[in-house]
């Protein structure tokens, strides 16, 4: 049989390891997002339960498991911090959106006098 002609199957099993280190992943990402974002604030990182247990989990794993959190999280921030409303908080949010409508009112009214200006102008020549 030629090789080319080979087709290979791979199957992988996930062991309960793989799968906890991806969702570890994705709960560090989670929360960098929200810091980043300005959802939670750095202070409350040493109150917050989830960051405790967090840590409490990532005690426990190898080096290399840690290197693999490390990789995933990488992986998840940069899928997550895609969106960034998604993580601000409603007020932040709110005011984002009220800001950018007066900046918007704002552009146009200037835009409307400058080429009510220059209509002014052109009429008197």
């Amino acid at each position: 049989m030629k090789e080319d002609d080979e087709i290979k199957i791979v199957t992988r099993e996930e062991t309960f390891n793989d799968l906890a280190v991806r969702e570890l992943a994705k709960g560090k990402a989670a929360c960098i997002c929200r810091l980043q974002f300005k959802r939670c604030m750095k202070n409350q990182c040493k109150t917050c339960p989830c960051a405790q247990k967090f840590n409490n989990c990532v005690n426990e794993m190898s080096e290399y498991d840690r290197l693999r959190l490390d990789t995933y999280t990488a992986e998840y921030y940069v899928k997550y911090s895609r969106n960034p409303d998604s993580w601000m908080s409603h007020n932040r949010f709110v005011l984002f959106y009220i800001k950018l409508f007066f900046l918007i009112m704002a552009s146009m009214l200037i835009i409307c006098l400058f080429f009510g200006f220059m209509m002014d102008l052109y009429i008197n020549l």
